[in-house]
C-alpha cells in the first residue's frame, strides 16, 4: 500500500457557540463530492468543514448527501457523508457544514486521518480503508439486522408464548381453585299448610310474581267449615242484637231530649211565676203598712189588717213551694247532664246509661266471633308473606294435605339493601384455607360466555348429609344438587355478583375459578 508523508499543515479549533471548539480542523487537503462535482475544503474536522466563498451554492440549513474524498499517492480515499448547512455568505454559498447522522464506523475513520495527521505519522491507505471496510461492515450487518428484525420478533413472541403458557398451566395447576358444583342461589320461604284438608290452589305457575297478601291457596275440613258457619251464624245474631240496642240507645236518648226540653220550658215558666209572685207580695206588704196606720188612726178595723197579714203568709207560702220545685227542676237537669237522666224521663224504657252497657258487651262478644273467625281462616288461607317470585310449587289442586306440608317455595324480590341472588359454590376442602372473606373470584354462567367478577362473602363446612343452608333472615337459600352422596364433604363459599344487572336464572348451573397469589401459596406450604 502506498503512503503519504504529511510535511505541511496547520490545525485549528472548532468554536462552539461557548468559545471552545469540539473538534479540532485540520487542513490535510480534502475534497467534497457532490453529484460528481469536488468541491475542495479549506479545512475539516470529524464534526464538519469550511468552504471558500462562491464555491458551493446553499444557504443555513440545506443539507447534503455526498463523500468526503482524500486524495493519497496511491489513490483517492472517500467516506460518504451527510452534512448541513450552518454558515453561508450573503452571495447564498456555503462557508461552514456540519456533518449529521454520521455513523461510528466512519466517525472513527476520519478520527484515525486526523490523529494520524496530528501526531506527525505517515497517513496509511491501508489503515484508512480498514477503518472504512469496517465502517461498510458495520452498516451492513446493521442493514441485515433490520431486514431481518421479524425472524428476531418472531423467535422473541414463541418465547414469550412458551413462558406464558408455563405460566398458565402452573397457575392452573398451583394458584387456581375450581368449583366442583356451583348454581345461581337465591332465598327461598317456604310456605306450608296450617291445617289437615283438601288443597285448593288458585292458578298460578313457578316464576310468577305475587304481590304480599295475595291469597295463594286454601285448606279446609269438614269440621273447621261446619265451625265457621256456626260462628258465622253468631256473628249474625249479634248484629242483630246490636242493631236493636242501637236504635233502643237512639230512642232513649230521644226521651231525655224531650224531657231536657221541658225541664228547661217548666223552670223558665216558673221563674216568671216567681217573679209576678213576689211583686204581689211587695203590693199587699204595702198595703198592710197602710193599715197599720189606719189602726193607729182608727180609720181601720184590726180584722181588716190580720185578713191581709194572712194574704202575705199565703203567698210567702207560695214561694217557698216555687223554691223547692225550681232546685227540684235543676237536680233533674243536673242528672241528664251527667248522663243518669232521672225515671220520669225514660218512661217504660232503659235508661241510656244501661242500654249503652248492653251495646258495649254485645260489641265486645261480636269482636270475639270476628276474631275466631278469622283464626279460623288463617288455619285455611294461605297468603303471600311478602312481594316474591313462585320457585316451586310442591303440591297439586284437590291434593289432601297434612298440617306443615310444603306447598309453595317463594323467593323475595330484591331489595335496595340486599341482593336477592348469589352463587353458591362447592369448593374442594383441598386448599379451603387458602380462600378469604372478600376475596375476589371469577365465575362463568351456563347462559354466558364472559367471565364475570363476584366477591366472596360466606365461607362454610359443607356435608351433602346436611344439605339445608340458611341466610342471615332465616330463609333457605337455593341452588345446591340435591343427589350428591351423602359422605361428601365440601368447603361452601357465598359470592355476590358484582354486575347486579346480569339477568341470573335460579339454579342456573355455574363454574367458579377462584385464584390466589403466590405468597399466599407460600405461606400455607411453610406454615408461615
Amino acid at each position: 500500500m502506498g503512503e503519504a508523508a504529511i510535511s505541511t499543515g496547520s490545525i485549528h479549533t472548532f468554536q462552539s457557540r461557548s468559545g471552545a471548539r469540539k473538534f479540532p480542523r485540520v487542513e490535510f487537503p480534502a475534497q467534497i463530492e457532490i453529484d460528481g462535482v469536488l468541491y475542495p475544503t479549506k479545512e475539516w474536522s470529524v464534526g464538519g468543514f469550511s468552504l471558500d466563498d462562491a464555491k458551493l451554492p446553499g444557504k443555513k440549513g440545506d443539507k447534503y448527501n455526498g463523500h468526503l474524498c482524500f486524495e493519497l499517492p496511491v489513490g483517492r480515499f472517500s467516506t460518504p457523508v451527510q452534512f448541513e448547512v450552518m454558515r453561508a455568505s450573503e452571495n447564498g454559498y456555503a462557508l461552514g457544514c456540519q456533518f449529521y447522522s454520521l455513523n461510528s464506523g466512519h466517525r472513527k475513520t476520519l478520527q484515525s486521518i486526523v490523529d494520524t495527521y496530528l501526531t506527525g505519522e505517515t497517513i496509511s491507505l491501508e489503515s484508512v480503508t480498514s477503518y472504512g471496510v469496517k465502517a461498510q461492515l458495520h452498516e451492513e450487518e446493521v442493514k441485515r439486522m433490520q431486514q431481518n428484525w421479524w425472524r428476531f420478533a418472531v423467535v422473541a413472541l414463541v418465547s414469550l408464548s412458551l413462558i406464558v403458557v408455563a405460566g398458565l398451566m402452573v397457575q392452573a395447576r398451583i394458584l387456581s381453585i375450581t368449583s366442583e358444583h356451583a348454581a345461581v342461589s337465591q332465598p327461598v320461604l317456604t310456605q306450608r299448610s296450617y291445617n289437615n284438608g283438601i288443597l285448593r290452589l288458585g292458578d298460578y305457575k313457578p316464576g310468577q310474581k305475587v304481590n304480599k297478601g295475595e291469597l295463594l291457596f286454601t285448606v279446609f275440613t269438614e269440621e273447621g267449615t261446619d265451625l265457621m258457619a256456626k260462628n258465622q251464624f253468631e256473628l249474625s245474631n249479634i248484629n242483630s242484637e246490636i242493631n236493636y240496642y242501637q236504635t233502643l240507645l237512639r230512642q232513649s236518648k230521644e226521651a231525655v231530649a224531650r224531657y231536657n226540653t221541658r225541664l228547661f220550658n217548666e223552670l223558665k215558666i216558673l221563674t216568671e211565676r216567681k217573679k209576678l209572685t213576689e211583686e204581689e207580695l211587695q203590693t199587699l206588704e204595702n198595703i198592710l203598712s197602710l193599715y197599720n196606720t189606719g189602726v193607729k188612726k182608727g180609720s181601720v178595723d184590726v180584722i181588716s189588717r190580720e185578713l191581709a197579714r194572712v194574704e202575705i203568709l199565703d203567698i210567702k207560702r207560695d214561694l217557698l213551694q216555687m223554691d223547692a220545685q225550681s232546685e227540684f227542676i235543676e237536680n233533674q237537669l243536673d242528672q241528664i247532664l251527667l248522663g243518669v237522666p232521672p225515671r220520669e224521663a225514660q218512661g217504660d224504657m232503659k235508661s241510656p246509661f244501661e242500654v249503652q252497657s248492653k251495646l258495649s258487651i254485645l260489641i265486645a262478644k261480636k269482636d270475639k266471633v270476628l276474631e275466631e273467625i278469622e283464626r279460623q281462616k288463617n288455619r285455611g288461607l294461605a297468603y303471600a308473606p311478602c312481594n316474591c317470585y313462585i320457585v316451586a310449587i310442591n303440591a297439586s289442586d284437590g291434593q289432601v294435605v297434612h298440617t306443615g306440608t310444603s306447598i309453595f317455595e317463594l323467593s323475595p324480590v330484591a331489595k335496595a339493601d340486599r341482593t336477592a341472588r348469589s352463587i353458591l359454590a362447592l369448593m374442594p376442602l383441598e386448599g379451603a384455607e387458602l380462600l378469604k372473606i372478600g376475596m375476589p373470584v371469577e365465575y362463568r354462567l351456563a347462559s354466558h360466555d364472559a367471565k364475570l367478577q363476584g366477591t366472596i362473602e360466606q365461607i362454610q363446612f359443607y356435608s351433602a348429609a346436611n344439605s339445608e343452608i340458611f341466610n342471615d333472615e332465616g330463609e333457605s337459600l337455593s341452588g345446591l344438587p340435591k343427589t350428591l352422596p351423602r359422605l361428601q364433604q365440601y368447603t361452601l363459599v357465598k359470592i355476590t355478583p358484582n354486575d347486579e344487572n346480569i339477568d341470573m336464572m335460579v339454579n342456573e348451573p355455574a363454574t367458579v375459578i377462584a385464584t390466589v397469589g403466590w405468597k399466599d401459596v407460600f405461606k400455607n406450604w411453610f406454615n408461615l
